[in-house]
Protein backbone atom coordinates (compact mmCIF):
# COMPACT_ATOMS: atom_id res chain seq x y z
CA UNK A 1 0.00 0.00 0.00
CA UNK A 2 1.35 3.34 -1.07
CA UNK A 3 2.09 6.62 0.74
CA UNK A 4 -0.75 8.50 -1.10
CA UNK A 5 -2.85 5.34 -0.86
CA UNK A 6 -2.46 5.69 3.22
CA UNK A 7 -3.34 9.21 2.73
CA UNK A 8 -6.21 9.01 0.72
CA UNK A 9 -7.73 6.45 3.35
CA UNK A 10 -6.74 8.09 6.21
CA UNK A 11 -8.93 11.40 4.80
CA UNK A 12 -11.83 9.35 4.17
CA UNK A 13 -11.35 7.49 7.67
CA UNK A 14 -11.21 11.35 9.25
CA UNK A 15 -14.05 12.75 6.90
CA UNK A 16 -16.91 10.01 7.80
CA UNK A 17 -15.46 8.77 11.22
CA UNK A 18 -18.95 7.84 12.11
CA UNK A 19 -19.38 6.43 9.03
CA UNK A 20 -17.15 3.02 8.98
CA UNK A 21 -19.73 1.50 5.75
CA UNK A 22 -19.44 4.55 3.85
CA UNK A 23 -15.49 4.73 4.51
CA UNK A 24 -15.45 1.72 3.63
CA UNK A 25 -17.04 1.90 -0.03
CA UNK A 26 -15.33 4.98 -0.76
CA UNK A 27 -12.20 3.39 0.10
CA UNK A 28 -12.63 0.38 -2.13
CA UNK A 29 -13.60 2.47 -4.85
CA UNK A 30 -10.78 4.88 -5.19
CA UNK A 31 -8.37 1.48 -4.93
CA UNK A 32 -10.20 -0.02 -7.86
CA UNK A 33 -10.16 3.74 -10.03
CA UNK A 34 -6.48 3.57 -9.64
CA UNK A 35 -6.51 -0.18 -10.35
CA UNK A 36 -8.18 1.19 -13.68
CA UNK A 37 -5.12 3.32 -14.41
CA UNK A 38 -7.63 6.64 -14.15
CA UNK A 39 -6.20 8.81 -11.90
CA UNK A 40 -4.11 11.91 -13.15
CA UNK A 41 -1.26 13.02 -11.26
CA UNK A 42 -2.90 15.87 -9.25
CA UNK A 43 -5.86 13.47 -8.49
CA UNK A 44 -4.82 12.43 -4.92
CA UNK A 45 -3.67 15.46 -3.84
CA UNK A 46 -6.81 17.87 -5.01
CA UNK A 47 -9.07 14.89 -3.96
CA UNK A 48 -7.37 14.96 -0.01
CA UNK A 49 -7.00 18.95 0.18
CA UNK A 50 -10.63 19.28 1.84
CA UNK A 51 -12.43 21.48 -0.27
CA UNK A 52 -16.20 20.41 -1.22
CA UNK A 53 -15.87 20.96 -5.04
CA UNK A 54 -12.67 18.95 -5.51
CA UNK A 55 -14.23 15.84 -3.33
CA UNK A 56 -17.39 15.72 -4.70
CA UNK A 57 -16.08 16.64 -8.50
CA UNK A 58 -13.56 13.65 -8.12
CA UNK A 59 -16.10 11.54 -6.32
CA UNK A 60 -18.26 11.65 -9.39
CA UNK A 61 -15.55 10.90 -11.44
CA UNK A 62 -14.78 7.27 -9.90
CA UNK A 63 -18.97 6.94 -9.80
CA UNK A 64 -18.88 7.81 -13.71
CA UNK A 65 -16.21 5.73 -14.04
CA UNK A 66 -17.35 2.68 -12.37
CA UNK A 67 -20.71 2.48 -14.50
CA UNK A 68 -18.45 3.07 -17.66
CA UNK A 69 -17.10 0.21 -16.73
CA UNK A 70 -19.59 -1.69 -15.21
CA UNK A 71 -21.09 -1.75 -18.70
CA UNK A 72 -18.38 -2.65 -20.65
CA UNK A 73 -16.92 0.11 -22.56
CA UNK A 74 -12.87 0.85 -22.84
CA UNK A 75 -12.21 3.95 -21.39
CA UNK A 76 -8.71 5.71 -19.92
CA UNK A 77 -7.71 8.84 -18.80
CA UNK A 78 -4.73 11.39 -19.20
CA UNK A 79 -3.72 14.57 -17.63
CA UNK A 80 -4.77 16.55 -20.49
CA UNK A 81 -8.29 16.78 -22.14
CA UNK A 82 -11.79 15.50 -20.93
CA UNK A 83 -11.93 13.31 -17.95
CA UNK A 84 -12.44 10.37 -19.86
CA UNK A 85 -12.46 9.07 -23.36
CA UNK A 86 -13.80 6.20 -24.86
CA UNK A 87 -12.67 3.86 -27.22
CA UNK A 88 -15.48 2.01 -29.24
CA UNK A 89 -15.33 -0.36 -32.58
CA UNK A 90 -12.52 2.53 -33.87
CA UNK A 91 -14.29 5.53 -32.48
CA UNK A 92 -13.38 7.86 -30.12
CA UNK A 93 -16.47 9.51 -28.18
CA UNK A 94 -14.85 11.84 -24.89
CA UNK A 95 -16.80 12.73 -21.44
CA UNK A 96 -16.30 15.52 -19.58
CA UNK A 97 -17.69 15.06 -16.03
CA UNK A 98 -18.71 18.04 -13.63
CA UNK A 99 -20.32 18.02 -10.14
CA UNK A 100 -22.20 21.38 -9.97
CA UNK A 101 -21.39 23.18 -6.83
CA UNK A 102 -24.81 24.73 -4.96
CA UNK A 103 -23.95 28.61 -5.12
CA UNK A 104 -27.61 30.05 -5.10
CA UNK A 105 -29.52 27.67 -3.82
CA UNK A 106 -31.18 28.51 -0.33
CA UNK A 107 -29.09 27.60 2.73
CA UNK A 108 -32.60 26.13 3.73
CA UNK A 109 -32.94 23.79 0.88
CA UNK A 110 -29.87 22.76 1.85
CA UNK A 111 -29.49 22.01 5.37
CA UNK A 112 -30.02 18.59 7.35
CA UNK A 113 -33.73 18.41 8.84
CA UNK A 114 -33.19 18.09 12.84
CA UNK A 115 -34.20 15.20 14.68
CA UNK A 116 -38.35 15.23 14.79
CA UNK A 117 -38.64 18.60 12.38
CA UNK A 118 -40.96 18.38 9.92
CA UNK A 119 -40.21 21.28 7.06
CA UNK A 120 -42.94 22.78 4.48
CA UNK A 121 -40.51 24.42 1.49
CA UNK A 122 -40.79 25.71 -2.36
CA UNK A 123 -38.28 22.98 -4.42
CA UNK A 124 -36.05 26.50 -5.81
CA UNK A 125 -36.34 24.76 -9.26
CA UNK A 126 -34.81 27.64 -11.68
CA UNK A 127 -32.44 28.19 -9.61
CA UNK A 128 -31.42 25.06 -9.83
CA UNK A 129 -31.33 24.58 -13.66
CA UNK A 130 -29.28 27.50 -13.47
CA UNK A 131 -26.49 25.37 -12.04
CA UNK A 132 -26.92 22.99 -14.85
CA UNK A 133 -26.66 25.70 -17.47
CA UNK A 134 -23.64 27.50 -15.82
CA UNK A 135 -21.83 24.11 -15.26
CA UNK A 136 -22.61 23.18 -19.61
CA UNK A 137 -21.25 26.31 -20.29
CA UNK A 138 -18.38 26.13 -18.51
CA UNK A 139 -17.89 22.59 -20.30
CA UNK A 140 -18.43 23.42 -23.64
CA UNK A 141 -15.88 26.09 -23.37
CA UNK A 142 -13.57 23.63 -22.61
CA UNK A 143 -14.15 22.26 -25.57
CA UNK A 144 -14.29 25.66 -27.57
CA UNK A 145 -12.30 28.03 -25.88
CA UNK A 146 -13.09 30.37 -23.35
CA UNK A 147 -13.42 34.13 -24.28
CA UNK A 148 -11.24 35.92 -21.73
CA UNK A 149 -9.72 39.35 -20.97
CA UNK A 150 -5.58 39.84 -22.21
CA UNK A 151 -3.96 41.06 -19.13
CA UNK A 152 -1.31 42.64 -21.44
CA UNK A 153 -3.05 44.32 -24.37
CA UNK A 154 -6.90 44.48 -22.40
CA UNK A 155 -8.07 42.78 -25.14
CA UNK A 156 -10.53 39.93 -25.93
CA UNK A 157 -8.91 36.87 -26.54
CA UNK A 158 -9.79 32.95 -26.87
CA UNK A 159 -8.25 30.57 -24.40
CA UNK A 160 -7.71 27.39 -26.81
CA UNK A 161 -10.10 24.49 -25.82
CA UNK A 162 -9.84 20.86 -26.91
CA UNK A 163 -10.67 21.32 -29.75
CA UNK A 164 -8.02 23.90 -30.87
CA UNK A 165 -5.56 21.92 -29.08
CA UNK A 166 -6.32 18.90 -31.10
CA UNK A 167 -7.10 16.66 -28.44
CA UNK A 168 -10.82 15.98 -28.76
CA UNK A 169 -10.94 15.34 -32.89
CA UNK A 170 -12.99 17.20 -35.61
CA UNK A 171 -14.93 13.78 -36.01
CA UNK A 172 -14.94 12.96 -31.85
CA UNK A 173 -18.67 12.98 -29.87
CA UNK A 174 -18.29 14.80 -27.15
CA UNK A 175 -20.41 14.24 -24.15
CA UNK A 176 -20.81 16.68 -20.79
CA UNK A 177 -21.93 14.22 -17.81
CA UNK A 178 -23.13 15.88 -14.25
CA UNK A 179 -24.23 14.76 -11.20
CA UNK A 180 -26.62 17.19 -9.44
CA UNK A 181 -26.00 15.58 -5.95
CA UNK A 182 -24.85 18.74 -4.09
CA UNK A 183 -27.65 20.15 -5.54
CA UNK A 184 -30.30 18.62 -2.84
CA UNK A 185 -30.66 15.94 -0.47
CA UNK A 186 -32.79 13.65 -2.11
CA UNK A 187 -32.74 11.92 -5.33
CA UNK A 188 -36.04 12.74 -6.86
CA UNK A 189 -35.30 16.62 -6.10
CA UNK A 190 -31.79 16.80 -7.94
CA UNK A 191 -33.00 14.98 -10.64
CA UNK A 192 -36.94 15.75 -11.77
CA UNK A 193 -37.30 19.44 -12.55
CA UNK A 194 -40.55 21.20 -12.56
CA UNK A 195 -41.88 19.64 -15.60
CA UNK A 196 -41.54 16.48 -14.26
CA UNK A 197 -38.90 15.61 -17.16
CA UNK A 198 -34.96 15.10 -16.04
CA UNK A 199 -33.26 18.62 -15.26
CA UNK A 200 -31.06 17.62 -17.87
CA UNK A 201 -33.78 18.22 -20.53
CA UNK A 202 -34.59 21.85 -19.18
CA UNK A 203 -31.39 22.54 -18.76
CA UNK A 204 -30.71 22.25 -22.50
CA UNK A 205 -34.63 22.17 -23.72
CA UNK A 206 -37.29 25.25 -23.72
CA UNK A 207 -38.90 22.78 -21.63
CA UNK A 208 -41.25 24.44 -18.93
CA UNK A 209 -43.99 23.68 -16.11
CA UNK A 210 -47.06 21.87 -16.96
CA UNK A 211 -49.77 23.90 -18.12
CA UNK A 212 -53.63 23.24 -17.80
CA UNK A 213 -55.75 24.60 -20.32
CA UNK A 214 -59.45 25.54 -19.28
CA UNK A 215 -62.44 25.86 -21.45
CA UNK A 216 -63.44 29.56 -20.10
CA UNK A 217 -67.17 29.02 -20.77
CA UNK A 218 -67.62 25.18 -19.97
CA UNK A 219 -64.71 25.48 -17.06
CA UNK A 220 -63.59 21.73 -18.44
CA UNK A 221 -60.01 21.24 -18.82
CA UNK A 222 -58.82 21.04 -22.63
CA UNK A 223 -55.49 20.46 -22.50
CA UNK A 224 -52.28 19.47 -19.86
CA UNK A 225 -49.01 20.55 -22.05
CA UNK A 226 -45.59 21.38 -21.15
CA UNK A 227 -44.50 25.64 -20.92
CA UNK A 228 -42.75 27.04 -23.01
CA UNK A 229 -39.22 28.42 -21.24
CA UNK A 230 -36.87 29.53 -23.36
CA UNK A 231 -34.61 31.79 -20.53
CA UNK A 232 -34.55 31.93 -16.75
CA UNK A 233 -34.08 35.19 -15.00
CA UNK A 234 -30.90 35.42 -12.47
CA UNK A 235 -31.52 37.46 -9.68
CA UNK A 236 -29.23 40.10 -11.24
CA UNK A 237 -31.82 40.22 -14.02
CA UNK A 238 -30.04 39.12 -17.02
CA UNK A 239 -32.09 36.26 -18.91
CA UNK A 240 -30.29 32.32 -19.14
CA UNK A 241 -30.91 30.45 -22.09
CA UNK A 242 -32.38 27.43 -21.08
CA UNK A 243 -31.97 26.18 -25.07
CA UNK A 244 -28.58 25.21 -25.45
CA UNK A 245 -29.60 21.99 -27.69
CA UNK A 246 -31.29 24.54 -30.14
CA UNK A 247 -28.01 27.28 -30.29
CA UNK A 248 -25.76 26.32 -33.09
CA UNK A 249 -22.94 27.90 -30.42
CA UNK A 250 -23.04 23.83 -28.28
CA UNK A 251 -22.70 21.87 -31.49
CA UNK A 252 -19.86 20.85 -30.23
CA UNK A 253 -21.81 18.79 -27.48
CA UNK A 254 -23.18 15.79 -28.45
CA UNK A 255 -25.07 14.53 -25.44
CA UNK A 256 -25.44 15.74 -21.64
CA UNK A 257 -25.36 12.68 -19.63
CA UNK A 258 -27.05 13.61 -15.54
CA UNK A 259 -27.44 11.57 -12.54
CA UNK A 260 -27.60 12.47 -9.02
CA UNK A 261 -25.33 10.02 -8.06
CA UNK A 262 -22.91 10.79 -5.21
CA UNK A 263 -22.37 9.64 -1.61
CA UNK A 264 -25.67 7.57 -2.51
CA UNK A 265 -24.23 5.38 -4.94
CA UNK A 266 -21.07 5.02 -3.44
CA UNK A 267 -22.01 1.86 -2.02
CA UNK A 268 -23.78 0.42 -4.73
CA UNK A 269 -26.75 2.09 -4.40
CA UNK A 270 -28.39 2.44 -7.85
CA UNK A 271 -28.72 5.99 -8.99
CA UNK A 272 -31.16 7.17 -12.00
CA UNK A 273 -28.76 8.02 -15.21
CA UNK A 274 -30.32 9.82 -18.04
CA UNK A 275 -28.81 10.93 -21.54
CA UNK A 276 -30.42 13.71 -23.72
CA UNK A 277 -28.60 14.27 -27.10
CA UNK A 278 -28.49 17.17 -29.22
CA UNK A 279 -30.03 17.24 -32.47
CA UNK A 280 -27.46 19.60 -33.78
CA UNK A 281 -24.73 18.03 -32.73
CA UNK A 282 -22.19 18.27 -35.16
CA UNK A 283 -20.73 14.65 -33.88
CA UNK A 284 -23.95 12.34 -32.81
CA UNK A 285 -23.77 9.91 -29.80
CA UNK A 286 -24.65 6.38 -30.59
CA UNK A 287 -27.74 5.75 -28.95
CA UNK A 288 -27.89 3.05 -26.31
CA UNK A 289 -24.28 2.80 -25.66
CA UNK A 290 -24.00 5.16 -21.95
CA UNK A 291 -26.10 2.65 -20.05
CA UNK A 292 -29.44 5.45 -19.18
CA UNK A 293 -32.34 4.40 -18.07
CA UNK A 294 -34.00 7.39 -19.79
CA UNK A 295 -32.18 8.13 -23.19
CA UNK A 296 -34.47 11.47 -24.72
CA UNK A 297 -33.84 12.25 -28.68
CA UNK A 298 -35.47 15.16 -30.59
CA UNK A 299 -36.91 14.31 -33.68
CA UNK A 300 -37.16 17.27 -35.90
CA UNK A 301 -40.78 17.74 -37.40
CA UNK A 302 -39.98 20.24 -39.97
CA UNK A 303 -41.83 23.49 -37.72
CA UNK A 304 -40.85 21.87 -34.37
CA UNK A 305 -39.21 18.74 -32.44
CA UNK A 306 -40.67 16.32 -30.47
CA UNK A 307 -38.79 14.97 -27.80
CA UNK A 308 -39.03 11.62 -27.12
CA UNK A 309 -37.50 8.85 -24.52
CA UNK A 310 -36.17 6.06 -26.47
CA UNK A 311 -36.24 4.03 -23.50
CA UNK A 312 -39.72 4.49 -23.22
CA UNK A 313 -40.82 4.16 -26.74
CA UNK A 314 -38.77 0.54 -26.58
CA UNK A 315 -40.64 -0.35 -23.57
CA UNK A 316 -37.13 -0.50 -21.25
Amino acid sequence: MTRTTNRVEDFLANRFPDNSKLTDCLIDLHRRYADWGLKDTKFDQDFTDGTDDHFYAYLWEMLLASHLKAIGLDISSADEGPDFKIDRSGQTIWVEAICPSPSGLPDEWLRESRPGEVRVQSVPHEKMVLRWTAALKEKNEKLTGRPERDRVTGGDVVRPGYAAKGIVGPGDPYVIAVSSYRLGRFDTDTHVGISQMPFAVEAVFPVGPIEVVINRETMETVDTRHGHRLSIRKPSGAEVPTDSFLNPDYAGVSAVLGSPAGLNAACGATAPIVVVHNPLATNRLPVGILGAAQEYVAEDKGDHYELRDVNEADGG
